[in-house]
């Protein structure tokens, strides 16, 4: 048997000194600490790579972008009509219906309690005449073939009479001639009164109020009302210059001044 260094022996050679170093345990304690440390890096591999694998592959591959269909909604009210020729004249104005066929009538008073020294005797009318006629303050001879249906408010008297209620003027969108805003520059106009709410400059906001008013046949800017705002005090703002505006020159349709319903952008911007 050889003789052992035990200064360069190992710990095996030392637990196998004297023993069959040929058995299967000797070679697998010398292998085994080889095999660990292959193991272990193996491991710390695969882990390395299971981490940072995703980021990895991010970095490599590029991220495929989807792109978003924008839905813009186009207001058709914001949309500039034609322009107008000069050279064609206006469309004649619409003739009035003819009056109708007086109706005649006949003097009926309903009676009234007075003195009787003030008392006027007076017949009431028959119903022979109220066949062919209408009750009414006087005796007035008119067409026979009118339609007593049709008995105007003239020839009823001047009482106080409840007639029907008045149409309201019709307001358009698109007109032949838009009303004209005052001075004829609208965006100078909110330049020059517009103030900028503090709590928006405080919170840098920036944006688009749309505003919907109508301007009259006489020009006045009424019914304003916020279609779109941005909050911060600008909405309100907004709505306050519009109602502030002086008269426009009202817009025409057919040659007559008509009412015109306007949408507007107000654009509120910091001073960079």
């Amino acid at each position: 048997m050889e003789s052992l260094d035990y200064k360069k022996a190992s710990f095996n050679d030392l637990v196998f000194e004297g023993r069959n170093k040929k058995y299967g345990a000797f070679y697998l304690r010398i292998i085994y600490d080889e095999y660990v440390l292959r193991a272990m890096g193996i491991a710390m591999l695969a882990f390395a790579l299971f981490t940072l694998g995703p980021v990895i592959w991010e970095k490599l591959v590029p991220e495929e972008v989807i792109q978003e269909e924008k839905i813009v909604t186009v207001d058709p009210k914001m949309i500039e009509p034609p322009p107008i020729d000069p050279k064609t004249p206006p469309p004649p104005p619409l003739p009035s219906a003819p009056p109708p066929p007086q109706v005649s009538t006949v003097r009926f008073v309903p009676p009234e309690v007075a003195p009787d020294e003030e008392v006027i005797e007076e017949d009431p009318p028959k119903q022979e005449e109220l066949q062919k006629a209408v009750a009414g303050t006087e005796t007035v001879q008119g067409d026979p073939n009118a339609d007593p249906n049709e008995l105007s408010l003239d020839q009823v008297g001047t009482g106080d009479v409840i007639g029907a209620p008045a149409e309201p003027e019709p307001e358009f969108t698109f007109v032949e001639q838009d009303p004209v805003p005052p001075g004829g520059d609208l965006q100078s106009y909110f330049s020059k009164n517009i103030r900028y709410p503090q709590k928006a400059i405080n919170a840098d906001i920036e944006g688009k109020v749309f505003v919907t008013f109508v301007v009259t046949s006489s020009g006045d800017v009424d019914d304003v009302k916020l279609l779109k705002g941005i909050g911060y005090g600008c909405d309100e703002e907004a709505i306050r210059v519009v109602k502030a505006m002086p008269k426009w020159s009202p817009g025409k349709n057919g040659g007559r001044e008509v009412k015109v319903r306007m949408n507007i952008p107000i654009v509120f911007r910091l001073a960079r």
